[in-house]
C-alpha cells in the first residue's frame, strides 16, 4: 500500500513536471512562466508573421533565434479581443516548427482562420527573451507575394535591389535576405528604404542585426535568392518579394569565353502560352551535341537589345519538344523584355537572334483552323490564314508522329505548305538536313504552324491532327 502510494506520489511530480516544462499538458500564462526566471528582456527576439501564398488559413511566424537560443515557444492570445500588452492574456500552444533560410531563421506554422496577435520567446544565457507583439492579419490583409525587384549591379558581384510597396503599402521596415541556390542563408539585413546594395550597409539599420560577420564575397555565375519581407509597425508581412539571380551579364560572359568562336544565328523564338498571357514559352532548337543551354533577358525593352551587357541569366530549366528535336524554357512574366538563348557545341558559343516578348500587349492566338488538301496521295498540301495580328514575317511548319517525333520542319513566306514539295520554302532555314519519310496510309500525324514577326515573336499557333491519305 505505501509503495502504491509513492508510486502516485512520483507519478504526479512527473505530471507537474512536464505541465512546467511544456505549459500545454496543464496551461500557464506567458506572465506565469515569466515568474519562473530571474532574468526577463522585452522586445528582443525577432519575429513577424506572413500568410501562406496559397492559403490565408495558413500563417508562418518567422523568428530569429540567435545563437544558443533554447526552449523556442509560441505564445497567443486567450482571444483576439484581449489586451495584447497584457502577458496574462497569452497562452502557449503546441505549433510545428521548421528552419528556413539553412536555420538561420526559424518558422512556426499556424492553420487558423482567426486574426489574433502572437509573441515567440526563447531563453538564452539563462533569460528569457520576449518578441514584440505580432499582429495576425490572415484574413484582412493577406500578404501579397511577388517577383517585381529591378536588380542591378555596382559592379559584377555587387548587385543591388530596388522594389516598390504592393496593395497595402503601411511597411515601415524592409527586411533583406540573400542566400545561395539551396537557400542557405549568406546575408540578412533590414532598412528603411526600398534599396538594398550588397556589401554596401551605409542605409542598412544597425538593429536588428543578423549578420553576425561581414557576408561572403558572392560568385560569378553562380545561382543565388533574394528574398524581401515588408514589414508593418504590428510586424505582420505584407508583401514578400523572392528572385532569383546570377552575377554575370551576357557580355561578361562571352568575355569568360573568349577562347571559343560566337555565332549569333541560333534559331529561337517565343509566344504566349494558351490560355495565360502571363507564361511567355521560349522555344530554340539546338544543334546535335550542343550542350549548356542558357537563357538571357533584359530588365524591359527600352534598353539597347543589340548590347549584351543588358542581358541577365535566368535559372531556367529547359523541356524537350518534339522528341528533343527542340527544347522550351517557360517563363512567368508581366512585362515585356528582350530575351535570347545561348548553348555550346564544340568550340563554338551559340547566341540566337534576340526575342521582342510580348505576352503583356499581343499575346499569342492559339487555333486549329487549317485546310489540308491531297492533290497527291500522301503528300497533304496544308493552307492556312493569318488571326488577329497580320504582321506575321515566316511560317514555321513542323511535323510529328502521332507521339510528337520529330518528322520535318521548314520555313515559307507563303501561308502554304505541301509535304514532299520544297519550292516555296526558306532553304537556309530548314531543320531537317535530308529528305523527309514518306507518309504511312492512314497513320496519323500532327501539325504545328507558328507565325513569326519580325521580332521573333508567335503572332500565331495552329495545331492540328490529320491521317495520311
Amino acid at each position: 500500500m505505501v509503495f502504491k502510494k509513492i508510486a502516485f506520489l512520483f507519478l504526479c511530480l512527473a505530471i507537474v513536471s512536464c505541465s512546467e516544462d511544456t505549459d500545454i499538458t496543464i496551461p500557464r500564462t506567458l506572465q506565469e512562466y515569466i515568474t519562473t526566471k530571474a532574468n526577463v528582456t522585452e522586445k528582443t527576439v525577432v519575429a513577424c508573421a506572413a500568410s501562406a501564398v496559397s492559403s490565408t488559413n495558413t500563417t508562418y511566424i518567422f523568428y530569429y533565434p540567435e545563437e544558443g537560443a533554447t526552449d523556442i515557444r509560441y505564445y497567443e492570445l486567450t482571444s483576439p479581443d484581449a489586451d495584447k500588452d497584457n502577458f496574462e492574456n497569452y497562452r502557449r500552444e503546441s505549433l510545428d516548427s521548421e528552419a528556413v533560410f539553412g536555420g538561420k531563421l526559424g518558422r512556426f506554422t499556424r492553420s487558423s482562420d482567426i486574426e489574433s496577435w502572437c509573441l515567440v520567446t526563447y531563453v538564452k544565457e539563462n533569460e528569457l527573451r520576449i518578441s514584440e507583439p505580432i499582429k495576425i492579419n490572415n484574413q484582412s490583409k493577406a500578404t501579397e507575394y511577388s517577383n517585381d525587384v529591378q536588380i542591378g549591379y555596382k559592379s559584377t558581384v555587387e548587385p543591388n535591389f530596388t522594389w516598390n510597396d504592393g496593395k497595402i503599402d503601411e511597411n515601415v521596415i524592409y527586411f533583406e535576405v540573400i542566400s545561395d541556390e539551396e537557400n542557405e542563408f549568406i546575408s540578412g539585413t533590414y532598412t528603411t528604404e526600398k534599396f538594398f546594395q550588397y556589401y554596401d550597409e551605409s542605409n542598412v539599420l544597425a538593429s536588428p542585426k543578423l549578420n553576425e560577420a561581414a557576408p561572403k564575397d558572392l560568385v560569378e555565375d553562380e545561382i543565388y535568392n533574394f528574398t524581401m519581407m515588408g514589414v508593418s509597425e504590428d510586424n505582420w508581412v505584407n508583401l514578400i518579394i523572392e528572385d532569383q539571380f546570377i552575377p554575370q551579364n551576357l557580355s561578361e560572359y562571352i568575355a569568360k569565353n573568349s577562347d571559343k568562336t560566337t555565332q549569333e544565328d541560333a534559331i529561337a523564338f517565343a509566344g504566349s502560352a494558351n490560355g495565360n498571357a502571363a507564361q511567355t514559352n521560349i522555344y530554340f532548337y539546338p544543334l546535335t551535341g550542343a550542350y549548356d543551354y542558357r537563357y538571357y533577358e533584359t530588365a524591359d525593352t527600352t534598353v539597347d537589345p543589340l548590347d549584351f551587357s543588358n542581358y541577365t541569366r535566368r535559372n531556367f530549366t529547359s523541356a524537350a519538344q518534339f522528341g528533343g528535336k527542340f527544347r522550351r524554357f517557360t517563363n512567368e512574366v508581366t512585362t515585356n523584355v528582350y530575351c535570347l538563348v545561348t548553348y555550346l557545341l564544340d568550340d563554338t558559343l551559340y547566341i540566337s537572334k534576340p526575342i521582342k516578348t510580348k505576352n503583356a500587349t499581343k499575346q499569342t492566338q492559339w487555333s486549329t483552323a487549317v485546310d489540308i488538301a491531297y492533290p497527291n496521295t500522301l503528300e497533304p498540301v496544308f493552307t492556312w490564314q493569318d488571326g488577329t495580328f497580320t504582321d506575321t514575317d515566316k511560317y514555321f511548319e513542323v511535323l510529328t508522329l502521332n507521339d510528337d517525333t520529330f518528322i520535318t520542319g521548314t520555313y515559307t513566306k507563303d501561308k502554304q505548305f505541301a509535304y514532299y514539295n520544297e519550292s516555296n520554302i526558306i532553304v537556309a532555314d530548314n531543320i531537317h538536313t535530308s529528305t523527309p519519310p514518306a507518309l504511312v496510309l492512314d497513320d496519323s500525324y500532327k501539325l504545328y504552324i507558328y507565325g513569326l514577326d519580325t521580332d521573333n515573336w508567335l503572332n500565331l499557333v495552329i495545331q492540328n491532327t490529320f491521317i495520311a491519305q
